[in-house]
């Protein structure tokens, strides 16, 4: 894209297809409800309509920007929002333009409607974790989704990120797998995802040359293995070659296993499916989960 993009935000929240354009991103029926009630209100509260439109600035500014900026500077110095309403309303407004950008690219619009999901998709999880409406994610949405470096290609979602070589010598551009919650991780639909990634950004992005496949993330503890043996799990941590420094993993743990953000004593969490137990026998024996960096063992 190019060129300054403007996104008259009043209209796109006023407008008669805006059920139509809730559908399309993913949203649950109880939530869509929600987020009509919620642009039909900020259209007459100028202050939060202001604050919905400079985000939305913001956000389209970033469309297209490789590698992508912070997301969370697109919220900073705005209005409190404390269940991220209003983030939820910038991102709504400004969809039609990511769609755009794709489109640009050539992405299929089936891939650009899926990854365009991910905002129903947040939405849905914000409401398990916290019970009500909201969206605490809007940085994820914004660094991520909306910065058009990142798609869902069936069961996982790829970004294009510089990051150091395993060696720590140099930079170089690699594709990082994300895990979306909800479905399970069938090996069959996890290879489907991984073969698609590297050919989908060659073809679509070929001035940035990745080649090869990164995650971080508590899956790839090495002792998912012995834990869940036989799981899609344990299948999915034996992808990877892992290296380099593990960090903290407990509180990706806790919201993936339990869908919790809180910070319980963790070693009394109820478990009751086979995962929460595998990650509460952790804890219980006085450790902690781990995030780990892996490279697509080929």
């Amino acid at each position: 894209m190019t060129g300054p993009v403007e996104v008259d935000v009043r209209a796109a929240l006023a407008a008669g297809d805006l059920p139509q354009r809730v559908d399309a991103l993913g949203f649950s029926a109880e939530d869509a409800a929600e987020v009509r009630a919620a642009a039909a209100r900020v259209l007459d509260r100028p202050d939060d309509l202001a604050a919905v439109e400079q985000a939305a600035g913001r956000l389209v500014a970033g469309v297209g920007v490789l590698p992508p900026r912070d997301g969370t500077a697109v919220w900073q110095g705005l209005p409190a929002d404390d269940q991220g309403v209003l983030p939820l309303l910038a991102l709504l407004a400004t969809a039609p333009v990511v769609a755009r950008f794709h489109a640009s690219r050539g992405v299929p619009a089936d891939v650009s409607a899926a990854t365009l999901a991910d905002l129903g998709q947040q939405t849905r999880v914000h409401r398990l974790v916290h019970g009500g409406f909201g969206l605490g994610t809007h940085a994820w949405e914004a660094g991520y989704v909306w910065s058009g470096a990142l798609y869902r290609l069936g069961r996982l979602q790829f970004d294009l990120e510089r990051q150091a070589t395993v060696d720590g010598t140099d930079q170089e551009w690699v594709l990082s797998t994300h895990i979306p919650r909800g479905e399970r991780l069938r090996p069959a639909d996890v290879d489907a995802s991984l073969a698609a990634a590297l050919p989908f950004f060659a073809a679509h992005f070929a001035e940035v040359p990745a080649q090869d496949v990164h995650c971080r993330s508590w899956m790839l503890d090495a002792r998912i293995p012995d834990l869940l043996p036989g799981s899609n799990l344990a299948a999915f941590q034996q992808r990877w070659r892992t290296y380099g420094m593990p960090g903290l993993g407990d509180e990706d743990a806790l919201f993936f296993g339990f869908a919790r953000r809180d910070a319980p004593d963790l070693q009394t969490v109820p478990a009751e499916t086979s995962l929460q137990r595998a990650i509460a026998s952790v804890w219980r024996s006085g450790n902690h989960w781990l995030v780990v960096d892996g490279r697509l063992a080929r």
